[in-house]
C-alpha cells in the first residue's frame, strides 16, 4: 500500500486529521465531545498519512519538558493492521531526531502496536478521560 507520511501541508489536510481523530475518539471509541480539537493543537506539529489523496491516519507532536510527546493517533477504521499506523508512527520518531526524548500515553488495549513502533510501557496502568492508559517511551524500532 503506497501511503505518503508527511506533516500536514494545508489547512485541508489539518481539517481532515481533526474530522479522522472526531470519528475515532468521540464517535468510536465514547470520549467526550468538546475533547477534538483542543488548544494544544496550536503548538503541535500536525502528521498525515496519505493514501490516495486522503488521510489515512494522523498524530501529533508538541514540545514538552524534556522531550517530545506524540499524542492523538488515530488510524481510519479501513487502514487499520495494514501498517499504515506504524509507518506514521516511524515517520514522527525520524522528523523529532532520535537525540530528543519521544514519549506517548496510550490506551492499555494498543499495547501490541505501540511496543512494534518501538515504544515501551514506563508507567502502571491509570485513568485518563475515563480509559485506562499507560506512559510510553520510545527505545527503537522492534523488527
Amino acid at each position: 500500500m503506497k501511503t505518503v507520511c508527511r506533516e500536514a501541508r494545508s489547512t485541508s489536510e489539518f481539517i481532515d486529521a481533526i474530522r479522522l481523530r472526531v470519528q475515532v475518539f468521540i464517535i468510536e471509541q465514547g470520549f467526550a465531545p468538546g475533547w477534538e480539537p483542543d488548544d494544544e493543537d496550536k503548538k503541535a506539529r500536525q502528521f498525515v498519512a496519505i493514501h490516495k489523496s486522503r488521510v489515512a491516519a494522523t498524530a501529533r507532536a508538541r514540545k514538552c519538558k524534556g522531550g517530545f510527546k506524540i499524542e492523538r493517533m488515530a488510524v481510519r477504521k479501513d487502514y487499520r493492521k495494514k501498517g499504515v499506523g506504524k509507518a506514521l508512527a516511524e515517520h514522527i520518531v525520524k522528523a523529532i531526531g532520535k537525540e530528543s526524548k519521544i514519549w506517548l500515553q496510550s490506551q492499555v488495549k494498543a499495547r501490541q502496536f505501540y511496543e512494534k513502533c518501538g515504544f515501551k510501557a514506563s508507567s502502571k496502568p491509570y485513568k485518563s478521560w475515563g480509559f485506562p492508559h499507560v506512559d510510553r517511551y520510545y527505545y527503537g524500532l522492534v523488527k
